[in-house]
């Protein structure tokens, strides 16, 4: 079975008839079935046209995105530092208000200001208990009018 031949004259290549005429495979069932929906055709493909403003304008916006979003970024690394140096001095503020806490309460102990009173001062402690008292606050009205 000879599918092609060249011929040696012309350079034509020469086809069998055996395969110009179509063959068809019975698979059961009738050759002339009706076609509901004709079928289409490869439309030709259309190249569509970009115009030069819709890129420009693409590519600026694109562009603006991105400074928009460069910009956020330094912003918020700018405040999160912000935040850091306010924990920092807040830290330290309420270190150095420990500290002067804790002078308060060593500087107004009892002992401390006994021992002030008794050495510097020359302050000596009463021998008897003191005697309370109470005012009448209608005759405390008279002064003070």
């Amino acid at each position: 079975m000879t599918i092609a031949k060249f011929s040696s004259t012309t350079d034509e290549i020469m086809i069998s008839p055996e395969l110009k005429e179509k063959r068809y495979v019975y698979n059961g069932e009738t050759v002339n079935r009706k076609v509901e929906f004709p079928q289409k055709g490869n439309r030709p493909m259309m190249s569509r046209k970009r115009s030069p403003f819709n890129i420009i304008l693409s590519l600026f916006l694109i562009s603006v995105l991105i400074v928009f979003y460069i910009w956020n970024k330094i912003c918020v690394n700018r405040l999160a530092v912000e935040v850091n140096d306010l924990r920092n001095r807040h830290t330290k503020i309420l270190n150095a208000n420990e500290f002067l806490n804790a002078e308060i309460n060593k500087k107004s102990s009892l002992e401390r200001i006994e021992k002030i009173a008794t050495e510097q001062l020359s302050l000596v402690a009463p021998k008897e208990q003191p005697v309370w008292f109470e005012v009448d606050l209608s005759r405390a009205e008279i002064f003070y009018k």
